[in-house]
C-alpha cells in the first residue's frame, strides 16, 4: 500500500511503498498525475493513509527568548521601576516564564492533515459519481432488445408559404407539414437461441435451448446501470439535472 505524507511547506506531498523511507515528492498540482493518483487513493481509501505534516515545537527557553522584551526594553523597565517604586519589569519577565515553563521540552510532532486533501478527494469522488450517474442514464435510455421499439411518426414542417386570405385581404405565412418517421421500429429479439456443440471423441453434435446471450447480456447492463442510479447521492443528480 502507498502512504502519503505532508510535506512542511505543504506545497508537495511525499509518498513510499510499503513501509519505505519517504521518497517520491509529489508537487501539488492538478496537471500532476502523480498528485491525480493521491487524491484518487485517498478517496478510494480514505484519509488514514496520509499523515499530516511535521510541526518542529520550540524549547521553553526558546519560546521565552522570543517574547522577552528587547535588552534596552529591559533597561527602561528598570529605571521607571526604581523611579516609582513598581515591580513591571520583574512582573513581565516572570509572567514569560511562566507562560512557558522547563517542562516545554520541544520537539518535533505531527500536524493535522490539511482540510484541502479531504475536500479534493470529496471533489474526485463527486465527479466520479456524476460521470457514471450520467453513462448509466444514458444506458436505460437504449430500448430493451427484448422488448424492441415502435415506430414513431411526428408531423414536421418542410415549408411555409404565403398564402392569400380572402377574407382578411392579407397575405398569411402557414407551415407546411409532412409526416414523417422519426424513429424506425426495431422487432424483439427472439428470447432463445439454439447452441449447437460438437464432442470431438464422438463426432456427435448436441442443439439445446439457451436464453439469447444478447438479452442476457442487455439484462446485465440495464440492471448494473440501474443500481448505479440508486446508490447516486442526490446533490450529484441536482447537479446533473441543474
Amino acid at each position: 500500500m502507498t502512504m502519503y505524507k505532508i510535506s512542511k511547506s505543504k506545497s508537495s506531498i511525499l509518498s513510499n511503498h510499503n513501509g519505505e523511507i519517504w521518497t517520491t515528492c509529489i508537487p501539488k498540482s492538478e496537471s500532476n498525475l502523480n498528485y491525480q493518483q493521491f487524491i484518487q487513493d485517498v478517496a478510494e481509501q480514505g484519509i488514514e493513509i496520509v499523515e499530516g505534516p511535521d510541526v518542529k515545537e520550540f524549547s521553553y527557553d526558546r519560546l521565552r527568548q522570543q517574547e522577552y522584551p528587547s535588552r534596552d526594553e529591559q533597561l527602561d523597565m528598570m529605571y521607571w521601576d526604581k523611579v516609582n517604586g513598581t515591580t513591571v519589569w520583574e512582573d513581565t519577565i516572570q509572567a514569560i516564564k511562566d507562560k512557558y515553563p522547563k517542562t516545554i521540552t520541544g520537539g518535533t510532532t505531527i500536524g493535522e492533515v490539511p482540510a484541502w486533501v479531504q475536500e479534493a478527494a470529496d471533489n474526485w469522488t463527486f465527479n466520479k459519481q456524476l460521470r457514471e450517474y450520467v453513462a448509466a442514464v444514458e444506458r436505460l435510455e437504449h430500448y430493451i432488445l427484448s422488448e424492441g421499439r415502435p415506430e414513431i411518426r411526428e408531423d414536421v414542417v418542410v415549408e411555409t408559404r404565403e398564402v392569400f386570405n380572402e377574407e382578411t385581404g392579407e397575405l398569411e405565412t402557414v407551415n407546411i407539414t409532412e409526416n414523417v418517421i422519426t424513429q424506425t421500429a426495431i422487432e424483439p429479439l427472439e428470447a432463445t437461441v439454439e447452441v449447437t456443440e460438437y464432442d470431438e471423441e464422438t463426432m456427435e453434435s448436441t442443439t439445446t435451448t439457451v436464453p439469447n446471450p444478447l438479452i442476457v447480456k442487455d439484462e446485465e447492463e440495464r440492471a448494473a446501470a440501474q443500481a448505479v442510479i440508486d446508490a447516486t447521492p442526490q446533490e450529484v443528480i441536482d447537479a446533473v439535472n441543474a
